[in-house]
This record gives C-alpha cells, structure tokens and sequence, in this order.
C-alpha cells in the first residue's frame, strides 16, 4: 500500500468514525473533538499509543462531555453530560466536517507527515485552540509526553507492510473493537447475529441449536429506509461457518444458490488481545471462479475498481462491528 493510498485509507476511516461519534452527540458538524474519539478506536499507530496512556473511547467520551459542559457553564447555560444518545450516522445524512477540522486533516498529510492516524493525532495536540490538550488532561494523559511517543514514531518513518500483488479479488484490513475478546467473539462466531456487522444480509435463519448452513435474505432497505436494488438471483444467500477456533479464528463463506455462475465470498476473522479491546484483522476474498479467454485481461483492467469495492466492504463491516460496542 502506498504512502498516498494508506493516508487516503486512514482518513476514509477516521471520517466515518468521527462523523459517527458526532451523531451520537446529536450534531452534524463533525470537530476536532470527534476526530479525537475516532483516533481512540483507530487500529494503527495513533490509537495503539492513545489506549497505551490510558486514553480509550469512554474515557474519551467522558471528558469531552465535561469539557462541552464546562464551556456552557462559562457563558451560564446548564449542560445535561448524561443526555448522550445512540449513533443514528447510518441512519441520517447531513454530515460535514468544520473548518478546524478540515484544517488538521489536511495539516496531517502535509510536508513529512505521511497523513496516518498518528500524524493526524500529532497535528491535533498542536490545533492553536488548545481544546485536545485540555480534552487529554481530563483523562490524565500529558499532550507533551504523547507528543513525545508520536514524534518518535514519526523518526521511525514505519513504512506499511505491502500485501502481495495477486489475481485473487481480495482484501485485508485491521480494526480495533472496544471490548473483550470474549465479547468479540460471541458477535462474530453467532450465525444469527451476522446482520448486525455485515450490510450484505438483511435476515438469517439461524438459532443456537443449529450448526448450518443457514439460509439468508440480502439487505433491501438501508438503514435511512432507501430501498436497496437486488437482483432477483441475488436475493437469497447460503451462510457457512468454514471454519471456526475459538477464540482466534472465523471464516465465514456466503454464496448465491440462485446466481450458480456467481463468485462466493469468504470473511475471515482474526482475533487477539489489545490494550483497551481487541484487534481484528478483517479478510474478504471473493473467490475465483475459471474464466478462459479474454476474461483475464477485462478482469486485470477492472483491478483497480475490484480494490476500491473490497476496500469499502471491508470499511462497511468494519463500520458495522465497531457499532455494536459503542
């Protein structure tokens, strides 16, 4: 993954998480102070040395709602901190970054900053308004230190580790979910509550007693309530747990029974131990099907798109997951 495609990545990730957090303030301005919740459930770098010092996204939300409501309180208007509602992003639209924010997110990819989360969060502790550091004081992390740990990974310049180049439609992505393992699991191994991560199935029909495979309905309404336009072949999956060792390893296989030239697609998940939750790599592979002729070269010519559509599978399970724990 290249420098520019690795920021690109990291910014796509931290605008949807931080317009989430937004949403669960009730506000559609997404600030800097939401940006800095983002980082705090961010797999890489940036979140790593936030959850290190102590810094995780309770922790985080608290003392932004104390520091919105010591603001209030100045000017002589009375703040509820316990009023804080769900996250409705998904299901809203009307989001947009401020100003400041835009500032720091374009202040991260510039001159030797490589535009990941740790550079975003370095160029959040230096934002003129001094919010993040009073923020960050709240939860008992001195900015100075944490700017300390940044700057020395910034000397390091750590280069992401490229996946190789194949033929295989496929994808891999590292995600932080705030809660146990024990927790992750149970969400990611039950068939039944596959609907509540992945957007591509709508219904299953799964329970406890059963082992599978399940029989499932494709999503036809999004969250807002927009119909989803499904072909008639595609509306019916076939869910199996290929593989399953607990508490480090799921793969789960959906095809369409009704679309036979079809290509199904794999979903792995890998699971282990992080400070403040878990780490997840995330793996989507469609898998190929044989193909003769002039079909190689339209498919290496479409490459590019096939990346772009795996990435934003992946982000939207990603999205999906993270959601259940906050």
């Amino acid at each position: 993954m290249s420098r520019f495609t690795h920021a690109a990545a990291t910014m796509h990730t931290l605008s949807l998480a931080a317009m989430e957090e937004a949403s669960r303030f009730g506000v559609r301005d997404a600030d800097i102070d939401h940006l800095l919740l983002a980082l705090t459930i961010d797999p890489d770098t940036g979140g790593q040395i936030l959850r290190g010092m102590g810094a995780g996204l309770d922790a985080a939300r608290a003392a932004v709602a104390a520091q919105h409501a010591a603001q209030l309180e100045l000017v002589g208007i009375a703040s509820d901190t316990d009023g804080l509602g769900r996250i409705v992003f998904h299901e809203t639209s009307g989001y947009e970054w401020t100003e400041r924010a835009l500032t720091v997110l374009k202040e991260a990819s510039s001159g030797d900053r490589h535009g990941d989360s740790a550079a975003v969060l370095r160029t959040l502790i230096d934002e003129p308004s001094g919010l993040i550091q009073e923020i960050l004081r709240r939860i008992d992390v001195d900015p100075e230190i944490l700017s300390a740990h940044l700057d020395e990974v910034q000397r390091l310049r750590l280069v992401p580790l490229q996946a190789p180049d194949t033929h295989t439609l496929s994808g891999t992505r590292s995600l932080f979910a705030p809660a146990s393992r024990e927790d992750v699991w149970a969400l990611l191994s039950s068939a039944g509550r596959i609907p509540e991560w992945d957007p591509a199935v709508g219904t299953i029909h799964a329970d406890h007693d059963t082992t599978g495979p399940w029989e499932a309905e494709s999503t036809t309404e999004a969250p807002d309530g927009r119909p989803v336009r499904v072909k008639e072949e595609f509306r019916r999956q076939r869910v199996e747990l290929v593989e399953c060792e607990k508490p480090a390893l799921i793969r789960w296989r959906f095809s369409y029974p009704d679309a036979v030239r079809s290509n199904p697609r794999l979903v792995d998940f890998e699971l282990e131990h992080a400070a403040g939750g878990t780490q997840i790599r995330a793996t989507l592979t469609w898998e190929a099907t044989q193909r003769r002729g002039g079909r190689r070269l339209v498919r290496a010519l479409l490459k590019p798109l096939h990346r772009l559509l795996v990435f934003t599978q992946l982000a939207q399970i990603e999205s999906g997951i993270t959601r259940v724990f906050r």
